[in-house]
């Protein structure tokens, strides 16, 4: 995570989020910056991206039946699975959050 001299973290989405301002949106991103509104930014969608991550990997997991059960029985294939959901879960993310 990066650290300004504000203290506001930013993390990887909101890494993500401002290369694709930068590149994608550049007099929006130019204006931010200008307004010193960026950095702001960049911390509330990385909290809320990362919370978006980790609610929609749950919902899926529980959506396919994975258990405490199966966590315990075949830990493999629980971690096997839950890898899946999450990158699933990111992919979701980066398409609703970061490309919108």
């Amino acid at each position: 995570m990066e650290k300004n001299k504000d203290n506001i973290v930013i993390g990887q989405y909101g890494r993500m989020k401002e290369l694709y301002l930068k590149y994608n949106k550049p007099k929006e991103y130019r204006r931010m910056v200008k307004e010193k509104e960026l950095k702001p930014y960049l911390h509330k969608i990385d909290i809320i991206a990362a919370e978006m991550e980790e609610d929609l990997a749950v919902r899926l997991a529980k959506g396919s039946g994975l258990t405490e059960e199966i966590k315990n029985t075949d830990p493999e294939r629980w971690i096997g699975l839950m890898n899946n959901f999450r990158m699933c879960a990111r992919e979701m993310v980066i398409k609703d959050i970061i490309e919108e």
